[in-house]
């Protein structure tokens, strides 16, 4: 507890410099300056009939709770070379019809959410990022969660993240993180305790800490034709269930994302990659090579000039599946599975990324549509729909086909400028419904997976 207190007090500085913009010198900032200020989600939740994970069952149970995450930060700059930033978090829930219905009730625990310190244009080329932070690269497919077993609740990274200028318009992320699964800097006492790096519940931690290394470069020398390359390596610990081990792995992804602009309308996105590696062997465990891949492929249509800028997207991604389990084989054969990094997220999907084991996204196949509208200034709507499909029918399914996937999303302002020239209140209604396809055998359950969200939004 001593080490939270001595923590925080050295952190009530903080944020990066603003980068010096354009043809025209601007003035460079000087002396010290603070900043503060705060924000609250408020969102409730309906789910119901949705698919058991890592299973082709489904649970014909529903269940609703409310969730609500406050956060306080605090910031320092020294100059434009020199930063500081705190934020403290707190996120505590109410459930109803659940076997969750005593857990992370309030108060539950403060927590760093972010901590950090910055050192910008060391030698005129490096900004460098030091301590708790937040890190998405590229479209977040593979970086962009450092803790997924609470959730939403934090995404942090414990890591160093060095931002080097290679070319006038280019430069690499280098990236070095390790993520323990117990955050020994909380202060309080949940009710039910995070796993910060989850796959499978533990008694009650799982024991899996993730560490890894990354080069990220974004090319912007190509006129309308951006370009991303990375490399990253990835340790995954042995972890444990309520009464299983399972075993590590160790695996590098290699892959490149590549976002030309055709003309002032249409747009597209590519992105692949593929992993090598190996899964633990020994004490009972078959060691296991990895080779497994992921692709993206998108196609954007978008008016910036008529009424309610309406943008059509058109997209497949492609996970790589594995007929045998994630977690064991029968005889050492090469794990096909996609493994997403440090993207263990329900960004895509709620009721999708509950197929998995803590949003373990793998062995998919997705086509859909995404369309968007804005009818009236930062009121916007997104409709993403299409059919999903096992890239092998793993879990000895019968059917490929996972079943027809809707999402239907509405983003709306409340209210701005609370205070002064700052602070806003917005909202959002999420709406998602998956019917179900004959991988899931929906015997004594509904062939409809339900789920709804109401969310509140304020920042000051």
């Amino acid at each position: 507890m001593r080490n939270t207190w001595i923590c925080a007090g050295l952190t009530a500085l903080v944020v990066p410099a603003l980068a010096q913009g354009g043809a025209a010198e601007t003035e460079k900032k000087t002396g010290l300056d603070f900043d503060a200020g705060a924000d609250v989600r408020a969102r409730y939740e309906f789910k119901d009939t949705w698919m058991n994970k890592n299973s082709t069952t489904v649970n014909p149970a529903s269940e609703d709770y409310y969730r609500l995450r406050t956060r306080v930060w605090g910031k320092a700059t020294y100059g434009e070379e020199l930063g500081a930033y705190l934020r403290l978090g707190n996120e505590f829930r109410g459930y109803r019809n659940s076997p969750d219905n005593d857990k992370n009730e309030f108060p539950d625990e403060w927590f760093i959410d972010n901590l950090y310190i910055d050192v910008n244009n060391i030698g005129d080329r490096v900004d460098l990022r030091v301590g708790r932070q937040e890190i998405k690269e590229g479209a977040g497919r593979v970086i962009s969660d450092g803790t997924p077993g609470d959730g939403s609740r934090s995404a942090y990274f414990n890591a160093i993240l060095a931002k080097v200028k290679m070319l006038e318009k280019s430069d690499v992320d280098l990236m070095g993180t390790w993520n323990t699964y117990e955050d020994e800097l909380a202060m309080g006492n949940p009710h039910d305790v995070y796993d910060l790096t989850k796959i499978r519940s533990g008694s009650p931690y799982s024991k899996m800490d993730e560490k890894g290394l990354m080069a990220y470069l974004h090319y912007n020398e190509i006129r309308n034709f951006p370009m991303e390359f990375y490399w990253i390596w990835k340790g995954e610990s042995r972890f444990y269930d309520t009464g299983t081990r399972y075993p590590g792995r160790d695996f590098h992804t290699v892959g490149t994302r590549l976002s030309p602009k055709f003309n002032e309308k249409l747009s597209g996105e590519l992105e692949a990659a593929v992993q090598f590696g190996n899964v633990d062997g020994g004490e009972g465990m078959q060691r296991r090579d990895i080779f497994a891949y992921m692709g993206y492929a998108g196609l954007t249509y978008a008016e910036k000039e008529v009424f309610g800028k309406p943008r059509l997207t058109g997209a497949l991604l492609y996970f790589s599946g594995d007929e045998d389990s994630y977690y064991k084989t029968k005889d050492g054969s090469t794990d096909n599975g996609w493994n997403p990094v440090f993207n263990r997220t329900d960004s895509l999907s709620q009721i999708c990324a509950g197929m998995y084991d803590q949003f373990r996204w793998s062995n998919l196949i997705y086509p859909h549509l995404e369309a968007s509208v804005e009818p009236y200034k930062k009121n916007t709507v997104k409709l993403q729909t299409g059919p999903m499909f096992a890239a092998e029918k793993d879990n000895n399914a019968t059917d490929s086909y996972r079943g027809y996937f809707t999402q239907l999303r509405y983003d709306f302002p409340i209210v701005s400028k609370i205070l002064g020239q700052r602070g806003e209140v917005t909202g959002a209604v999420v709406g998602e419904a998956m019917f179900l396809g004959d991988y899931y055998n929906t015997a004594g359950a509904g062939d409809t997976a339900t789920w709804v969200r109401f969310e509140l939004n304020g920042k000051f």
